[in-house]
């Protein structure tokens, strides 16, 4: 049962995060045929990360006690409407108007799908399947630009189409879901509640915050650098970013399974801190077979402790998950928006050796915010 319901979860996941990448390998060819500038349609790509980082946690407190089930399922439905919506649409702002749709499913699948794992599973196997929940966004990004390439001449509208299938195929499995009780179970509640929890849950929200930012941040700067400082030429730079990127599947499947062995979440968020020196292997001089495997293993450590940080919330939060995983998505959200500017800039002041020290900066606090919310859980 356990299984099922993990694989149902994180499959919603995926298809949400396919959702969320959807128009990323076709933002030349909407932004020609709508007549809108290549910065309008990044907001169109952004949207939904935009929607979730000012949105998650008011949605996640509104969540608190209610039963999940139907609510995950409901957002499932509005992700899928919107997305074949999004095919039909005939001008630019029927498309940013299905975007938002799409934004607000997306949220709500973002905070239910890990609240229900948090809920159903017990034991370790909750621990790993909260883990795992971490590969959800790399998976259906890589998923989202391979779908591109299948949907040839069919375009986005065709992708369109094909991720909205996709999500209303993974809403019929996720109605044969057990119901969920509304409070869920509590583990270790006496650490996790109160205004005990409310300090330790913004710790962990922060830290989760820092460390995603790093791997979104060296995946969107790595084709500069290495087009810039490698002599790559733009397709071979990413092209080597996406496999790249494969990392933080490694490092999502590699926390679940050291979780299940009975590894702690504190160890495996602290390998984060070797994220820094990795980052030196990257933006100074190096051959480019050694800047791509520092750059995976950047990502395969961001993925490891990104998923511990999922596993930890049952015990840093107790019965009010729903609230923890809002909260740790919308600054996640939030991170996203800010790494990549963050990190141009530093570079665009101060040269490619800024990102390191940027990491190691970033990485710390990330790594210290969190190690100090797990204190004794």
């Amino acid at each position: 049962m356990s299984a099922r319901v993990g694989a149902v979860v994180l499959a919603a996941g995926v298809v949400a995060s396919m959702a969320l990448g959807q128009f990323i390998p076709f933002l030349g060819a909407v932004g020609e045929e709508f007549a809108l500038p290549l910065s309008a349609v990044g907001w169109l790509s952004s949207l939904i990360t935009l929607v979730a980082g000012l949105t998650c946690l008011p949605l996640g407190i509104w969540l608190e006690g209610r039963r999940l089930r139907g609510i995950f399922l409901a957002a499932l439905l509005v992700l899928a409407s919107a997305g074949l919506g999004a095919a039909f649409a005939g001008g630019a702002a029927a498309l940013f108007a299905v975007r938002v749709i799409q934004a607000a499913g997306y949220a709500l699948v973002m905070i239910t799908g890990p609240s229900l794992l948090a809920r159903l599973p017990t034991g370790r196997a909750r621990q790993s399947a909260l883990a795992l929940w971490g590969l959800c966004i790399p998976a259906g990004l890589t998923l989202a630009t391979a779908g591109a390439a299948l949907v040839g001449t069919a375009g986005w509208r065709g992708q369109a189409v094909g991720v909205g299938g996709i999500t209303l195929v993974v809403a019929g499995l996720a109605a044969t879901l057990p119901r969920d009780t509304r409070t869920g179970r509590r583990e270790r509640a006496d650490q996790g509640s109160g205004a005990g929890a409310g300090w330790a849950v913004a710790a962990v929200a922060a830290g989760f915050a820092l460390i995603a930012l790093i791997g979104v941040s060296v995946v969107t700067i790595l084709p500069a650098y290495l087009t810039a400082e490698s002599g790559l030429s733009d397709t071979s730079s990413s092209l080597l970013t996406a496999v790249v990127s494969a990392g933080s599947v490694l490092g999502s499947l590699a926390a679940g399974a050291g979780l299940r062995g009975g590894a702690r979440p504190a160890r495996l968020i602290a390998a984060a801190l070797l994220m820094a020196p990795l980052s030196a292997g990257i933006f100074t001089p190096m051959p480019v077979a050694v800047v791509a495997v520092c750059a995976a293993a950047v990502l395969v450590l961001n993925g490891l402790a990104v998923s511990a940080l999922f596993a930890a919330l049952p015990a840093v939060a107790g019965d009010r998950v729903a609230v923890a995983v809002a909260a740790l998505t919308q600054a996640g959200s939030l991170g996203t928006l800010l790494g990549p500017p963050l990190y141009a800039g530093a570079v665009e002041t101060m040269g490619w050796g800024a990102a390191i020290a940027v990491s190691a900066a970033i990485s710390s606090a990330g790594v210290g915010c969190a190690l100090a919310a797990l204190r004794g859980r």
